[in-house]
């Protein structure tokens, strides 16, 4: 699809979506206070007895939005669906002097409790008073926070990552990415990576495995994060883990913006973890140069005051990454006298280089009617980014390009003070692929075994995810006396096409043996060939849609109760009908997924709130789950079909009688299925049914002071029906059994070992596998005042699973024991004991007789992040397959999962940033200095676990433990100059 036909399908979609949203009766999708909030409240007079017939006007400050209400018969009022920023309360009535609260700062998700007591007055005599509403929420249920604007502006972050937030909220801990992807083995209710993605409330969630952003964003255009990490309400779904909605921001009655440059010099960075950058070592490596530079740009205004605003943004990074080429003097001579250039040896010179666009349009059709679209773009381009450095030569490196396009708009229609309905929809587009660069070799892919992984071509090249998400939510609120209902429906299309890599690779024992090869001595003698038969991949589509209602009942003046339920379906794409495995012709679609939830905020005193709350929360189902079995079908000439032939060839003669066999260096159309082992192939299992936890928290909120808070509480999640790996294609053929009960089967296929003889294995995605997740939860958090913002969260718990987890990003290995999962039971990859984490932002207010004293110790911003937690779980495994099952990765006798642990994580990372000057009242020039990993830890997050063992099983020798990887990195030292105005 080109651009041109892309934009304008997304545009017939949107408007359609838009005026269904306009003519919808009440239904509503999950995402209605996902990016706006509410403010409530009771008009009492001085005795305290409520006020009934009080006119309310709320107001939004920034852009001169407002909402007129009238207070019911007890004196209440509500706001639902407010757009985020800074509102004021006005209560007027006849006989009281008008009431007038200002600086109330509405965040996304947030309900606030304003309540307005009127003294007896006249007009004349209006009573103004500015402060924040009550930092305790006294209706809210569930377990999550709101970064700010400040936070996410001025906390450190070298990898230019807003996702990399998302480790800082309750009841979460993980690792952030050093790049543009992901938050690394994200601990989310005791569930892997399970993490629904949202930009304003609309799609960011890739579909094919879970925890996966759709598309990149920028801090340069968000304004706030909001996190709901347990217990959501009703319009919330498609996980049982957390929500991560990044806002943007939009423009205002006030020009404002900043244009910021950071700069990384190769001096910055301190010496990889791992790596010894000493020159008089024997193992010395050059420090890489991780340079960077960073341009951002953002401004956000009004186009006509108080009705149509505009905001943009723009970032342009370049990132370096340079890996070194590690194979031998000796080799490398001998490889250059074969005839391999000796500049393929070079260090790749891996540099990243990605660029954002953000434009937003907010327009104030009439008091009715509010309106936003935006359009958001992404590319990324980063050469030598497959198959590069160690004992990868440069022709065998591979290309990524990544280009990402995102339509969505929103329509909130006030039909009444009591009836309103919001409408949002979204078009996002994303195309991924690795490509062959200008140095990649024309092939085939030469590996030498022990002497170099590649060169000449390369097996990394010809993948490609394209994923088109067009969708839309919407719902109706309506509020009753004490009750405001809400009622909705949500729908996305999945339009997915996943290629994959197409080459030919040809393995040698020796470099002698490759120079025979390739000299025409002996073109049939090699150790295998490998090579791509048709064109490996497949197109799908699946649909999933939702319905949920909900009510928010306030049964007493500090009883508040929100109970729902839920429906999700997630429709299953057509099977193959050609495919030889019956549970590939069709896929099922489970149809039951009604999932109830109910919670209580209970006020025993001014400023303590209880909260308890449960409910069932259902997965969506990963749509790898239906593409893996249409790719790894077993048909030839289709889906992933590799023609793998190994080669025992001794002689030119002996090979080349061989049928099988091609001569190096010719790449086969073709090759004969009577030369070719025994596929193996991918099914789902046919009574396949979504994945589903069952949630309850228990929190008690105590507000500490104005501006302080601190919330204790316990979480439980009991996951069920989760989906795992396991190899159903084994059939025991009398081999014994290992002393732990584990069979033993024939690595041969045939009719006597395998159950479907036409397969080798069949990778079964099969569900029944359960998990538990038990956590105690402290939040501390100090709302902006005096200059300070802090929030604190520390979790200790335990978490439990039966199997690992399928269609995680990490975790995906089938069981070891296919005749018995929960010989898998044991602690979950994310199982961290204790994890903690800080923010903090601080501007110092000092004041000093001396002006030059005084421009010392003012304009000063401090920024921290802390992230400390125990170390990551890691398995004990041996290097053979124990018991025949090629797919499982196997364990020594009696050694569980997860036995042991890295050690613990402890990171601190810092900015600081001065501001000269204020000129014209209101441009701020600055510079910025921060660091990641302030005292360069080693935070080591893999070990060596390998033990080698006897043909038993037995351990001969342990696992050293020792350190070999993180994804982590040592001390990043970054420089910036930034103007805010």
């Amino acid at each position: 699809m080109t651009y041109t036909n892309f934009f304008r399908s997304a545009l017939r979609t949107l408007g359609t979506f838009t005026l269904l949203g306009v003519m919808a009766t009440p239904s509503a999708h999950a995402q209605s206070q996902s990016i706006n909030g509410t403010i409530r409240g009771t008009v009492t007079d001085p005795s305290g007895a409520p006020i009934a017939g009080v006119n309310v006007v709320v107001k939004n400050l920034d852009t001169g939005f407002t909402r007129e209400l009238t207070s019911d018969t007890s004196g209440g009022y509500l706001a639902p669906s407010l757009p985020i920023g800074t509102y004021s309360v006005t209560a007027t009535s006849s006989s009281f002097a008008p009431f007038i609260q200002s600086g109330i700062h509405v965040d996304a998700g947030s309900d606030l409790t304003v309540n307005e007591a009127l003294k007896v007055g006249s007009v004349a005599t209006e009573v103004q008073v500015t402060g924040d509403a009550p930092i305790i929420e006294t209706t809210r249920v569930d377990l999550g926070r709101t970064i700010s604007e400040a936070e996410v502006q001025n906390l450190p972050l070298t990898s230019r990552n807003p996702y990399n937030f998302i480790l800082f909220q309750p009841g979460v801990s993980g690792h952030p990415n050093a790049e543009n992807g992901i938050p690394r083995t994200v601990n989310t209710n005791g569930l892997v990576d399970r993490v629904q993605y949202q930009l304003d409330g609309m799609v960011d969630t890739e579909t094919d495995r879970y925890g996966l952003r759709l598309f990149a964003i920028s801090d340069s255009y968000v304004q706030q994060v909001q996190t709901v990490s347990n217990a959501f309400n009703a319009e919330f779904g498609n996980t049982a883990g957390i929500i991560y909605n990044v806002i943007t921001p939009q423009g205002t009655n006030q020009l404002h913006g900043m244009a910021q440059y950071i700069w990384r010099p190769k001096a910055a960075s301190s010496c990889p973890m791992l790596q010894n950058c000493d020159p008089t070592s024997s193992i010395y490596k050059a420090k890489p140069d991780l340079h960077v530079d960073d341009f951002v740009g953002r401004a956000g205004g009004p186009v006509v005051k108080d009705r149509l605003f505009l905001f943009g943004a723009y970032e342009k990074l370049k990132r370096a990454n340079p890996q070194a080429i590690t194979v031998t003097s000796a080799n490398q001579a001998a490889l250059i006298a074969a005839g391999v250039a000796a500049s393929d040896f070079n260090t790749a010179p891996q540099v990243q280089r990605a660029q954002w666009v953000n434009v937003r349009g907010d327009w104030t059709i009439n008091k009715s009617n509010q309106a936003f679209i935006r359009y958001n773009y992404f590319r990324n381009d980063y050469p030598f980014n497959t198959n590069v450095g160690g004992l990868y030569l440069q022709s065998a490196a591979s290309d990524f390009r990544d280009r990402a396009h995102i339509l969505g708009a929103q329509l909130i229609t006030t039909f009444s003070p009591v009836v309103l309905n919001e409408f949002r929809g979204s078009w996002p587009y994303r195309n991924q692929a690795h490509i062959s660069g200008p140095l990649t070799g024309a092939g085939p892919m030469v590996t030498i075994s022990s002497v170099v992984n590649g060169f000449g071509g390369t097996n990394g090249a010809g993948d490609k995810f394209q994923e088109k998400i067009p969708s839309f939510n919407d719902n109706v609120t309506w509020v009753h006396g004490k009750h405001s209902f809400k009622f909705g429906t949500g729908f996305q299309k999945n339009l997915d096409t996943q290629l994959a890599d197409v080459y030919t690779q040809y393995t040698f024992s020796s470099i002698t043996q490759y120079l025979s090869a390739k000299n025409g001595t002996s073109p049939h003698v090699y150790s295998s060939v490998a090579a791509s038969i048709g064109r490996p991949g497949a197109a799908y589509h699946s649909i999933f849609f939702s319905f949920f209602a909900q009510d928010t009942w306030q049964i007493a003046k500090n009883l508040t109760a929100n109970y729902g339920v839920r429906y999700d379906q997630y429709r299953a794409p057509d099977g193959l009908a050609s495919a030889p495995l019956t549970q590939t012709q069709s896929f099922h679609t489970p149809k039951g997924n009604f999932a109830p939830r109910v919670g209580f905020a209970y006020t025993p005193m001014p400023g303590t709130v209880v909260r308890v709350s449960g409910g069932m929360y259902y997965e969506a189902t990963p749509t790898n789950s239906w593409y893996t079995p249409l790719y790894n079908n077993g048909l030839v000439g289709t889906g992933s079909y590799i023609a793998s032939v190994a080669n025992s060839s001794t002689t030119e003669a002996q090979g080349a009688a061989n049928p099988c066999l091609p001569a190096f260096p010719n790449t086969p159309s073709a090759i004969s299925t009577s030369c070719i082992a025994a596929q193996s192939v991918t099914a789902l299992n046919p009574n396949f049914k979504n994945g589903y936890t069952w949630n309850a928290n228990a929190q008690v909120a105590q507000q500490l002071g104005k501006n302080d808070s601190l919330t204790m509480g316990y979480v439980l999640t009991q996951g069920r029906n989760l989906a795992f790996l396991r190899n159903s294609n084994l059939k025991y053929s009398g081999l014994g059994a290992l002393a732990d009960g584990r069979l033993i089967y024939s690595s041969t296929p045939s009719a006597a070992t395998r159950i479907d003889s036409r397969f080798n294995n069949i990778t079964l995605i099969d569900v029944g596998s359960n998990s538990s997740y038990n956590a105690l939860v402290a939040s501390y958090e100090h709302r902006l005042s005096a200059g300070l913002t802090v929030a604190a969260n520390y979790t200790w718990s335990h978490a439990i699973s039966n199997t690992p987890e399928g269609y995680t990003y990490e975790f995906s290995t089938p069981v070891e024991d296919t005749d018995n999962p929960k010989r898998d039971r044991a602690n979950s990859g994310i199982n961290r004991p204790n994890s903690f984490t800080l923010s903090t932002d601080y501007v110092p207010q000092t004041h000093f007789a001396n002006k030059y004293v005084n421009g010392v110790f003012t304009n000063n911003r401090f920024s921290i992040l802390g992230n400390f937690s125990s170390g990551d779980a890691q398995t004990i495994t041996t290097g053979t397959k124990l018991n025949g099952d090629s797919l499982a990765t196997s364990r020594p006798l009696f050694v569980g999962r997860n036995t042991v642990r890295t050690p613990g994580i402890a990171q601190v990372d810092m900015r600081y940033t001065r501001t000269f000057a204020t000129l014209w009242e209101r441009v701020r020039p600055q510079i910025l200095v921060e660091s990641n990993n302030l005292f360069n830890r080693s935070n080591v997050t893999t070990i060596n676990t390998t033990a080698t063992t006897n043909a038993a099983g037995v351990i001969t020798t342990a696992p050293s433990l020792l350190p070999t990887s993180s994804v982590l990195e040592s001390r990043i030292l970054q420089f910036g100059a930034k103007i805010e105005f």
